[in-house]
This record gives structure tokens, C-alpha cells and sequence, in this order.
């Protein structure tokens, strides 16, 4: 059976990963699909930022091959886990970020511990939450005054979240006014970054429906890198953080980097 395009496209990464460079008759002939469909896969990774297309064939970007020279996180850490990261500073984070949602708005909310500590603040919010997090649908089941809308995909379980989106039509009918997504890593150069594939490739089709991103990252997320971009700086609106007295120079120099491009820097305070 053929794989399906996003886990093909996954595949096709990994493998310019460990090469200097892939041929599309090759790449082709491993798949069992056509030429044209390898060179649509190389074109949609080369939008996305995740690998150069060059004749006959690809490698993969700068910005990728490089991942490793920044601090990464080591694993992809359970719900549990991240809940235990950093409470504090998300929850400030939380706090400052609800303070920009609107009756009537549509937003959009990842699967993430910063934005699980969101929806206690929207719970009286008259709005509509699109999320790819179960976790954060839940969330609002009890609440008179907020529509969940789930977008498809397949199930993580580390993180309760659908990733890989399958329901791409109903995204074509939505305008959302902002999206609040955390990251698992965040810098100037490299954009806002993710562990996992389909948790990326979920945020970037949500992103094309959003006019404003607010990013989500304490303090730990700056200046560091993971494998798959879900979006350069320039996308992004404004970036919701902690304040951190003991800021190494890599996360000044990131925060003050956003700032003069013009990214809003929003600072929670903690209580």
C-alpha cells in the first residue's frame, strides 16, 4: 500500500537527512508514485521551508541541516511531563495571552500545556476555538458560551493531540482571527519549531487560515531548536513569554532580535 502524502513527505525528509542529496526518479521508484507527485512533495517541503530543490532532485535546507547547533529538546515529553515544566511561567503566559481574545473571534488553539492553561480564562468568552487538541476541546464542554471545532487527523498520544490533518476542506471555510501556539523551540533565525512531523505540518495549515500568531514560550523554548519548522519570524505577531532574571545571552539576544523586527514582545507576570 502506498503511504500517504504526509507520511511520504515525512519519509522524504529523513532520508535527505542522512544524504547529501535525493533524485526524484529515485525517490520515485521507492514510493511507487509518479515522477510528478515526488516533484509536488519536493515543492511543498521547499515551501515549508524544509528542504532546496535543485535539478533532478532536492537536499535538505540550511536551516534543518543546522537543527543541531542550537540546544534541543532530548525527547518528546507526555502531557504529564510538560504539565510539570515550567508552571508558573506558563501560567502567567496564559494569563497575558488570554487577554487578547475577543467575544466574537474565531481562534485557534494548540494541543499545548500553555494553551490547556488558556481555557479556563475563555471559559465565559462568547468564541469559536478550532484546536487540533482533545485535551482542549474538552476543556470547553461545560461551557454555555464556547464552540469547539476538532480538526481531524491521526491520534498522539503523548499529547491527546490530531495531528496530520485530514479535514484540510473545513479549514478552506474558516477565517481565524488569532491563533495562541506554543513551541517546542523558538528562535530569530529558525522560526517556531516542533519534534514532531505531523504536529508541524498541523500547525502550518491552521496558520494559512490566521491573520495573527501569538506564540507561547517560556523562557526555556528561546534561543533553542528542533527539527521542523512550523513558521519564520516574519509570521509571527507577537510573542508571549516569562519574564527570567537569569536569561542567558542566547535567549537576550533572541527576545531582542524579535523585538526589533517589529514582533510584539508581551511579558506575563506571574502572581
Amino acid at each position: 500500500m502506498k503511504p500517504l502524502p504526509y507520511t511520504r513527505k515525512k519519509e522524504i525528509l529523513e532520508m535527505l537527512k542522512r544524504n547529501d542529496f535525493l533524485d526524484i526518479n529515485q525517490l520515485s521508484q521507492k514510493f511507487n508514485v509518479s515522477y510528478m507527485t515526488i516533484h509536488r512533495d519536493l515543492k511543498e517541503l521547499e515551501d515549508e521551508g524544509m528542504v532546496s530543490r535543485i535539478y533532478g532532485g532536492a537536499v535538505v535546507s540550511d536551516s534543518v541541516r543546522s537543527a543541531s547547533d542550537a540546544p534541543a529538546p532530548s525527547a518528546d515529553l507526555t502531557l504529564e511531563e510538560r504539565f510539570r515544566v515550567c508552571q508558573e511561567e506558563k501560567k502567567a503566559i496564559a494569563r497575558a495571552a488570554a487577554a487578547y481574545v475577543e467575544d466574537g473571534e474565531i481562534i485557534g488553539l494548540d494541543a499545548s500545556t500553555s494553551a490547556l492553561q488558556m481555557c479556563p480564562l475563555l471559559h465565559e468568552k462568547r468564541i469559536t476555538v478550532v484546536t487540533n487538541g482533545l485535551n482542549v476541546a474538552l476543556q470547553f464542554s461545560d461551557s454555555e458560551t464556547v464552540s469547539v471545532m476538532v480538526v481531524g487527523g491521526l491520534l498522539r498520544k503523548s499529547s491527546l493531540s490530531l495531528s496530520g490533518l485530514r479535514d484540510q476542506e473545513l479549514l478552506q471555510h474558516i477565517n481565524i482571527s488569532k491563533c495562541f501556539f506554543s513551541a517546542t523551540a523558538l528562535s530569530f533565525e529558525k522560526g517556531m519549531m516542533e519534534l514532531n512531523y505531523e504536529e508541524s505540518e498541523s500547525k502550518r495549515e491552521l496558520l494559512k487560515r490566521t491573520d495573527k500568531l501569538f506564540v507561547l514560550a517560556d523562557h526555556t523554548k528561546l534561543g533553542a531548536s528542533a527539527p521542523y519548522v512550523d513558521c519564520t519570524y516574519e509570521q509571527i505577531y507577537a510573542l508571549v513569554t516569562d519574564r527570567w532574571p537569569n536569561a542567558s545571552q542566547r535567549q537576550a539576544d533572541c527576545l531582542r532580535n524579535f523585538e526589533q523586527s517589529g514582533v510584539r514582545v508581551i511579558y506575563g507576570t506571574q502572581v
